[in-house]
């Protein structure tokens, strides 16, 4: 009966996230995949980062998710005062559960930053994405009804169902980004996303079967204690709707400066550490610990599961793990984006 109930909460699970997406407990470390109003928003010429997550290991087979992104401003020479363009790519893996429902897509991101000036600072961001995604399904590995022979589970037995497929789709995102700040105490991201927004059939055993359009709020900001202080406050909220589902996350890290940024070399960041506590709505409470080194970041997360699926899960949740990387092209720490105007 254990075996059985395991493999229904699986094959559950598997089905509830055809028309949703994936995330990341990291969710303030992905940007790109967070917003596309965040494209080419940051402090410096360039911006990679990688995340790879593992969940459910204790239920059935690993969901796994890993994206990985680029970015950057550019034209930044040619515009006026401290407008800019830029521009990025991601690449997403999705790899869900018994029936090793795959999904991958391949996106470009654009984006137009307006500097609006003032005493407090404050940056609005437009940004759009557009990218083409392939969904496949391997549902020949379960079991069914009709292949149960009167006595034991035969499964030489045809299943009378589809054995998988795939599909290509188009979809399109966009969202807006307001960065404001009043003084390099103080620094506020919040945002606006709308993913989805062309609502893509991806059905694999035909008919109709859309991809819901995801509304989302994001607000990240970090707070420094004090002029003197090492000590910086992060905390970080989303809100997302997708069809029936919510999604809530919510937090807050500690930063702990080492050393401060160089303001002789190209170093644009400081050299930090960074421990955090997260709460998912109904779902997990996660931990996170990351560590700058220069222009070079690496964090984890741990996810403990108090859902209904805890028997099961037996608390694990997911691991997950990010690297990053954002610098300034050839040193030129004087360079327009080098100032530090964002996070």
């Amino acid at each position: 009966m254990k075996k059985i109930t395991l493999l229904l909460l699986a094959v559950f699970t598997s089905i509830l996230s055809f028309s949703q997406d994936q995330h990341f407990s990291q969710f303030y470390s992905s940007p790109t995949t967070l917003n596309p109003g965040n494209t080419g928003v940051f402090n410096g010429d360039i911006r990679a980062f990688t995340l790879y997550r593992m969940q459910w290991f204790t239920v059935t087979n690993p969901y796994k998710t890993f994206t990985i992104s680029l970015d950057a401003p550019i034209f930044k020479k040619k515009m006026k005062k401290q407008d800019f363009f830029a521009a990025g790519i991601n690449f997403n893996n999705d790899n869900q559960g018994t029936v090793r429902l795959k999904t991958n897509t391949y996106n470009i991101l654009v984006s137009f930053t307006k500097f609006i000036g003032g005493r407090q600072k404050h940056n609005i961001t437009l940004g759009y994405e557009i990218g083409y995604g392939t969904k496949s399904a391997t549902f020949g590995v379960l079991k069914w009804d009709s292949q149960w022979d009167g006595t034991n589970y035969n499964p030489a037995l045809p299943s009378n169902e589809p054995g998988g497929g795939a599909i290509g789709f188009v979809d399109m995102s966009t969202g807006i980004v307001w960065n404001f700040n009043t003084d390099h105490l103080f620094r506020s991201a919040m945002g606006f996303s709308f993913h989805h927004f062309t609502a893509p059939n991806v059905s694999l055993v035909g008919g109709r079967d859309k991809l819901y359009p995801k509304i989302g709020f994001q607000w990240i900001v970090n707070y420094k204690l004090s002029e003197t202080s090492n000590t910086t406050l992060e905390p970080a909220l989303l809100f997302a709707q997708q069809g029936s589902s919510l999604l809530v996350d919510g937090g807050l890290s500690f930063k702990f400066v080492l050393s401060d940024r160089s303001h002789y070399t190209n170093h644009a960041t400081d050299n930090a550490l960074h421990l955090g506590a997260y709460y998912r709505l109904r779902d997990a409470f996660f931990v996170t610990a990351r560590f700058d080194y220069g222009d070079i970041s690496a964090s984890i997360a741990y996810d403990v599961n108090i859902s209904g699926l805890t028997p099961a899960s037996h608390s694990v949740g997911g691991f997950e793990i990010m690297l990053a990387y954002r610098g300034i092209f050839f040193g030129h720490r004087n360079a327009k984006r080098a100032s530090v105007r964002f996070m």
